[in-house]
């Protein structure tokens, strides 16, 4: 394993510091100083998305390891603090009535869209087939990062609620749009798959119908 590659396998566990942190905050009678501790760890670990790309293709030591594990990083990442936005999220209608309904179902939207997506990926991967994140998938975690560290300084004032929800409603339709266009980009490797899998339902049908 390379250096990009085990900063990538950091950046994975750095999410759990962070997420005690937001928990802890509405646990012990610190809240600002937890929240504002949890937005900087969360922030430092977006930050190394870039960190470890850059060495990887600085030391030419891009690997298909690499590319698997960089956007499964960037989903885990945002996946859980969604999740834990969503428990204190009626913070949220200080905004606007149902405003954490609305964030909820967005974020159900964007975990949804990852969860398609690693499947998919882990489905081309036992093809042999690494499918690398895009520009446009690179563009919507940048809005998502940003809206979550925002967002978990909601709690702190309306600037931060505001903000926080403007930005994530752009990540949440890029996160749409940008998984549109992956599968379209893929299309060929996802046919492919979806043969083969109709191919498997055939199979299991004759064997039982014998």
């Amino acid at each position: 394993m390379n250096l990009a590659t085990k900063i990538t396998v950091v950046r994975i566990f750095l999410i759990f510091p962070a997420a005690i942190l937001y928990i802890l905050a509405f646990v012990l009678p610190y809240m600002k100083a937890m929240l504002i501790a949890c937005c900087v760890t969360f922030s430092v670990l977006c930050a190394t998305d870039f960190v470890d790309g850059t060495i990887a293709r600085k030391t030419k030591t891009v690997s298909n390891l690499g590319k698997f594990l960089d956007p499964l990083a960037d989903k885990v990442v945002v996946v859980i603090m969604l999740f834990l936005l969503m428990w204190k999220s009626s913070v949220f209608d200080a905004v606007y009535p149902y405003a954490s309904l609305v964030f909820s179902l967005l974020a159900g939207l964007v975990v949804s869209r990852e969860l398609i997506i690693g499947i998919f990926r882990t489905l081309a991967a036992n093809k042999g087939v690494v499918l690398a994140a895009d520009v446009f998938g690179k563009i919507k975690t940048i809005f998502l990062d940003v809206a979550v560290a925002v967002m978990i300084l909601s709690p702190l004032g309306n600037f931060y609620n505001y903000a926080g929800q403007i930005i994530f409603y752009a990540g949440a339709i890029l996160a749409i749009v940008s998984g549109l266009h992956y599968i379209l980009k893929n299309r060929n490797v996802f046919s492919e798959i979806k043969e083969e899998l109709d191919e498997m339902k055939k199979s299991e049908f004759d064997v039982d119908g014998d």
